[in-house]
């Protein structure tokens, strides 16, 4: 072998050595009686329409809403679930949106929880990440999210085209045998307003993004609360967005350990791998935000098919919501952690000059 082909052998070898030695590094770790330190409550108007008043600094409700419990060793996030509020008079059911003051590009987030809002009439919990001013060009990430009496998470995208004609699709298990992902892909076009798709259905309704029905046990609601929680995790780089859950008890270890390693993981139950989407573009600069919201644009469309729906005594979901205040008592966030970690190849730049 010529000793230019020796070298070229050798580059790649220590290339690949170091490639192995890359890892997530821990980055942010939200726990403990400071949780809250690292969050804002988005006191805004809810972007969805919903029948929701979100508490923020200075409001006195603040702390019975938003709270770490030590007995628990848990950051507990709240909805009102005391008094009645009137459609077209009051704002909304008093809830929390807790946002992080960092913003992201890029990592794997990993939320561990004891308990999530259970299943309720009118109630949309979500734990996401998006852009705070540039939606929906800059995008968003739904990891929990589903409404009403829901048993199982949906994990969505939604992205906004940069330009006319734009392109953001994934293919789901379609041409993948055996398959790439345990959820049931339900829509295929990411773009948030789109309404036809390359793959799968191939219709949609505008706002939809791509979306895939969680199919592991327990992952939302009541039958996660059940099982004491669990452990979700999503992991976004410049070319794949992919998301997690798992039961509690039944994370990976290396989860627990501090040394997360998705590609021991298995397959994810949503991810855009084979899909035609710049992630890159789509997804910029991102927080982490955790809140309930009540009825909104999605709990409004299906409100009648939801087994809530009274047209006498509820004919509207805010009707149902506003009157209602004992349902909502176990409509609350306990987390046991969040943190974010990030890719570090510090060790490949240091191997490879």
């Amino acid at each position: 072998m010529s000793p230019s082909l020796i070298f070229k052998a050798g580059a790649l070898v220590l290339a690949c050595a170091s490639t192995a030695s890359a890892n997530y590094v821990i980055l942010d770790d939200f726990s403990g009686p400071t949780f809250f330190d690292n969050f804002y409550f988005n006191a805004t108007l809810d972007p969805n329409n919903g029948f929701v008043e979100y508490i923020g600094d200075g409001n006195p409700l603040l702390d019975s809403l938003a709270y770490y419990d030590a007995a628990s060793d848990t950051a507990i996030m709240r909805v009102d679930d005391t008094n009645t509020y009137t459609p077209g008079v009051d704002a909304g059911r008093p809830s929390i949106r807790a946002q992080t003051l960092n913003t992201y590009q890029y990592g794997l987030f990993i939320l561990d929880l004891a308990h999530m809002p259970g299943g309720a009439c009118g109630s949309w919990p979500a734990f996401w990440t998006t852009s705070i001013n540039h939606w929906p060009e800059q995008g968003e990430i739904d990891i929990i999210e589903n409404v009403h009496l829901a048993s199982f998470s949906e994990e969505t995208i939604h992205a906004g085209p940069t330009f006319p004609g734009d392109v953001c699709e994934v293919v789901g298990n379609v041409n993948t045998f055996p398959g790439q992902q345990t959820g049931t892909q339900t829509t295929y076009n990411c773009i948030w307003n789109a309404t036809t798709s390359d793959y799968g259905t191939k219709t949609q309704i505008s706002g939809q993004g791509c979306s895939a029905n969680n199919n592991n046990p327990n992952s939302f609601g009541d039958g996660f609360n059940l099982a004491h929680g669990g452990v979700y995790a999503m992991e976004w780089t410049d070319e794949l967005i992919q998301i997690w859950s798992w039961e509690n008890g039944a994370a990976p270890a290396d989860i627990a350990g501090g040394t997360p390693d998705p590609l021991t993981w298995g397959k994810p139950i949503f991810t855009t791998s084979g899909g035609n989407c710049d992630i890159a573009r789509h997804f910029i600069d991102h927080t982490v935000v955790l809140d309930t919201k009540f009825c909104g644009d999605w709990g409004n469309a299906v409100w009648e098919t939801s087994g809530c729906y009274d047209p006498v005594a509820y004919p509207t979901c805010s009707d149902y919501v506003g009157a209602n205040p004992g349902d909502y008592s176990e409509t609350y966030w306990a987390v046991r952690s969040l943190k974010v970690y990030q890719w570090s190849n510090a060790v490949a730049s240091t191997s490879t000059t």
